[in-house]
């Protein structure tokens, strides 16, 4: 979610990664022009000799070609080492970086990856695009439909498949132009429009009641479907689960709100048009802050709170260069005009709010909002953790989820 200040400090490292990447192509051009040059050089040595013939003196000039310096030679040339142990430098730090970071993350013995159920089925938009969700679990046990967080995807609820396939029917979908679902054709990213695509991946579920589980967008997307389908409430949707989410534009409920407020439309909006507009330039700019491990390092400090494992770090990481900046600007423009604070009062059934106590992009400031505006919610903060604390306090997360699924099923059917 790229919030004003956010989208500020990966414009900032994007923009250095690529000045550290064509800083080092003319040093290592300059070091083989350099090289070059001293190796073909010939020097010339002249000198005048004098002899004696017959009594006459006349005077000689020798001239003797040196053999040019040997490749050895010519690498102790500070004009050839100095820039070409620089410009290396700079390439390594471009390439090597992300192995180098990793050093300082602990390493996890499930580390999470991109894992695909054989049940694969698509769902067509109005607009004519196509939605790809994945079913995982019995075919009877009790349906849960998971929206993933924005400019991720469905894949970022592995540690879900595994905790809860064994008795529960899964339903995970990849919203609009993320994963392997198509972009919609009017480019139409309001949380309403993803809102009547999440009521079209119900149809998956063949009637059966389900629980809907959102992870921050995600979780937005749940309560824009409040609104839109209240009728649905209480029949076909029997409970919501919210994780680290928020009720209104994610701008205000966020750490330091009224900077972000007063940066949103001078600074955030025009820099988000402009990844539209150059969506392929800032792909490989973030491409190459993943791979110098400077996005790393940045998410571990603003989206986990400290327990993290490297897989998980680098995990989303990698969602920087694979969703396309394009889509998640237009997405992100979408939540700074979003608000279901109206909505809260009039949903009829059950929510689960779990939040990590140290989230600073939803503030736990929101989700205690959420639970005292909500007729019938139940609050969970999950310390420690922050903004992805689906992985990094993944047992937590799924067995707090777990046992309010199981709850709320049950008082439907005693």
């Amino acid at each position: 979610m790229l919030l004003p200040i956010p989208l500020l400090f990966n414009l900032l490292a994007s923009l250095l990664s690529l000045a550290v990447f064509i800083a080092a192509i003319p040093l290592v051009y300059r070091a083989w022009r350099n090289f070059r040059r001293i190796c073909s050089t010939r020097p010339v040595y002249s000198e005048r000799v004098e002899a004696r013939t017959n009594g006459a003196v006349h005077t000689e000039v020798v001239h003797e070609t040196i053999h040019p310096p040997r490749s050895q030679e010519a690498m102790a040339d500070p004009a050839v080492w100095v820039p070409l142990v620089a410009g290396l430098a700079l390439l390594s730090f471009t390439f090597v970086g992300r192995e180098i970071v990793s050093l300082g993350f602990p390493s996890g013995k499930n580390e999470p990856k991109e894992v695909h159920s054989q049940t694969v089925q698509y769902v067509t938009t109005v607009e004519g695009g196509r939605i790809r969700a994945e079913v995982f679990g019995p075919a009877d046990g009790p349906t849960l439909v998971f929206t993933h967080g924005w400019g991720t995807s469905s894949a970022e609820w592995y540690y879900a498949k595994q905790h809860l396939s064994d008795r529960f029917r899964l339903i995970f979908w990849d919203l609009p132009g993320l994963g392997d679902s198509s972009q919609p054709s009017n480019r139409d990213y309001a949380l309403e429009s993803m809102a009547r695509d999440l009521d079209l991946v119900l149809g998956l579920a063949k009637g059966k009641p389900v629980i809907l589980v959102g992870h921050s967008i995600g979780g937005m997307i749940n309560l824009t479907f409040c609104r839109l389908f209240p009728e649905k409430l209480g029949h076909q949707v029997l409970g919501i689960t919210q994780f680290d989410t928020s009720y209104t534009n994610p701008v205000t409920t966020t750490k330091d709100a009224s900077l972000s407020r007063a940066l949103q439309k001078p600074v955030a909006e025009p820099l988000l048009n402009a990844m539209i507009w150059f969506s392929p330039v800032f792909r490989v700019m973030n491409w190459l802050s993943y791979r110098n491990g400077v996005s790393q390092i940045y998410n571990a400090k603003s989206a986990f709170a400290g327990s993290e494992t490297w897989g998980q770090v680098d995990f989303i990481s990698s969602y920087s260069y694979k969703s396309s900046p394009a889509v998640v600007a237009r997405g992100t423009l979408a939540m700074f005009h979003w608000d279901a604070k109206p909505v809260l009062t009039h949903v009829p059934v059950p929510v689960l709010i779990v939040v990590g106590q140290q989230d600073t992009t939803t503030l736990p400031s929101a989700s205690e909002f959420m639970q005292a505006t909500l007729p019938h919610s139940n609050l969970e903060i999950v310390n420690p953790s922050a903004h992805y604390g689906l992985l990094e306090q993944n047992d937590r997360y799924d067995a707090e989820l777990a046992r309010f699924a199981q709850a709320t099923m049950k008082a439907r059917n005693p």
